[in-house]
């Protein structure tokens, strides 16, 4: 069945920009209902993390508006926006209930179980402004803090105007195809893990840190290799039993799947899946005392089979280790933040954030997004709500009507669906993109 649709709570004026403590949708991306080992099953019940409905809360700052240079005509990206109350409406008496008192907290969307393991600290207020004004730039391969009177939407190099059209180059980004849940990895050893099937948040991952690695040299998405094991045992949880079926080691541990940098697993040549394994179950930011952006284990100490994916708070901290080139003192500001799915400008600052990120800097941005609006996961009435994170790769702002193109790294096994396939890139209007982030269980991007 389809994951019940939760109306999200939404801004409302600019005026009630303020600065949240804690960042990114938190929402975790699940393709795959909570007991199914199917590819692309949709999401059901509480077992899939869906939106609680009383939202989990978070504390307020003071109030923070941005402002952008003089004369530039750049107007800040909402980072700040937060979910405000619905207004009371009047009862069958035609008298209105008296308004809820104005809260201590702001409510936001939270799984029903995060995980303790990976706490997400707050990026500093300072930094999040100048995000949100543009001006932190990656320029030959530096990631830079430009002038407070330079308009953003100028090319740092040359001083011309950002394109209206560009599309990063795809041809090896494009075949960064998740393993499938079963079949054999890259030695020929037969496997059955259906945590394969929920890896599209290290798949995103993989794909943006490709295009870091072309302009900073780091990491190594292209050359990472090795055996890759769920890491239950750095998670401090039991093996699950039944668990997944992997090759064991002579002394009968769980030694894992072997991936690198191209394998041709499935009948083509995919790329980087050591990277994207390595993020699903290796990476570890100084903050986290687990390893890997997905989550193996529940707040009570139960593994987690399959694992329920990566949240887009956990993409973003991942990501930026990485990005830092896992640098313990410059890692958490090094480039991403997040824009929830309930800014009231969002259409805009998508538009402009996508045009930053691709357009001046070269780099993606990563959307949280529902399945249910994009056009390689339609399949009519029965057309998924589901939770996904894709990279946007490009945009054309002079298209009737303007488009994203992105890459979904769930390739065909994981979505059988007609307008899916291995290696493919998607064309998407905005405002479906804007749709999909709004959508029941969209939560944002982080750029």
């Amino acid at each position: 069945m389809k994951a019940p649709l939760v109306t999200r709570r939404r801004a409302a004026a600019a005026v009630a920009i303020a600065f949240l403590f804690a960042i990114g949708g938190l929402v975790f991306l699940v393709r795959g209902g909570g007991g199914s080992n199917a590819p692309g099953a949709p999401a059901t019940g509480p077992a899939t993390f869906g939106l609680t409905a009383t939202p989990g809360q978070i504390s307020m700052a003071p109030v923070y508006a941005p402002t952008a240079p003089p004369g530039s005509g750049f107007i800040p990206i909402d980072m700040f926006a937060v979910p405000v109350e619905p207004t009371p409406a009047p009862s069958a008496s035609g008298a209105y209930s008296p308004p809820p008192p104005t809260p201590t907290f702001v409510s936001t969307d939270k799984p029903y179980h995060p995980s303790q393991a990976r706490p997400i600290p707050a990026q500093p207020n300072e930094w999040l402004i100048a995000k949100s004004l543009g001006r932190i730039a990656l320029v030959d391969g530096r990631i830079v803090t430009i002038g407070p009177s330079a308009d953003p939407l100028l090319l740092p190099a040359s001083g011309m105007r950002v394109p209206s059209t560009r599309t990063l180059d795809v041809s090896w980004a494009r075949w960064i195809v998740e393993p499938p849940g079963r079949g054999t990895d890259e030695m020929g050893t037969r496997y059955n893990d259906p945590s394969y099937w929920n890896m599209c948040g290290p798949g995103s991952s993989a794909v943006a840190l490709y295009y870091w690695q072309q302009l900073t040299g780091h990491p190594n998405v292209t050359g990472t290799a090795g055996w890759f094991v769920d890491p239950y045992a750095a998670e401090g949880v039991p093996w699950p039993s039944p668990g997944p079926v992997v090759a064991v080691t002579s002394a009968g541990k769980p030694l894992g799947t072997y991936w690198s940098g191209s394998d041709s697993v499935g009948g083509f040549t995919a790329h980087g899946r050591g990277f994207l394994m390595y993020m699903a179950t290796q990476t570890q930011p100084p903050v986290w005392k687990a390893t890997g952006i997905a989550v193996w284990a529940d707040d009570k100490g139960a593994p987690y089979y399959p694992t329920r994916g990566a949240s887009l708070e956990n993409i973003q901290t991942g990501v930026n280790w990485e990005v830092s080139g896992r640098n313990s003192t410059a890692w958490l500001n090094a480039w991403y933040g997040t824009v929830n799915s309930y800014d009231p400008t969002l259409a805009r600052d998508l538009q402009v954030a996508v045009m930053l990120d691709v357009g001046r800097d070269g780099v993606p941005v990563i959307a949280a997004v529902d399945t249910f609006d994009l056009p390689n996961w339609q399949a009519g009435a029965a057309t998924p709500h589901i939770r996904h994170a894709v990279s946007i790769v490009g945009y054309d702002n002079a298209a009737t009507p303007p488009t994203f193109t992105y890459i979904d790294t769930c390739g065909a096994d994981c979505n059988p669906r007609r307008g899916n396939g291995n290696g493919q890139i998607h064309v998407i209007a905005q405002s479906a993109m804007v749709a999909a982030i709004q959508d029941a269980v969209g939560v944002g991007f982080s750029w």
